[in-house]
């Protein structure tokens, strides 16, 4: 993964960052950015992911002999 970072530069050099992983096993979406400049890097939380979202509203809709 080499996608630029439109929000930022880097906070150290001032370089551009690129995306260099993106993780979301937590059931968040963190992103990490390293600078290709002096190397910095740089993790976001981008908030809850898509798929935890989907299985939560899904596990509300399910009746509720699930729960017994």
């Amino acid at each position: 993964m080499t996608q630029a970072r439109n929000e930022g530069s880097c906070p150290a050099c001032g370089g551009e960052l690129h995306q260099t992983d993106k993780n979301t096993f937590t059931g968040e979406v963190w992103r990490e950015y390293t600078c290709r400049s002096c190397g910095h890097v740089v993790d976001v939380n981008d908030g809850v992911a898509l798929w935890q979202v989907l299985h939560d509203a899904a596990a509300k809709q399910r009746p509720e002999e699930d729960a017994q």
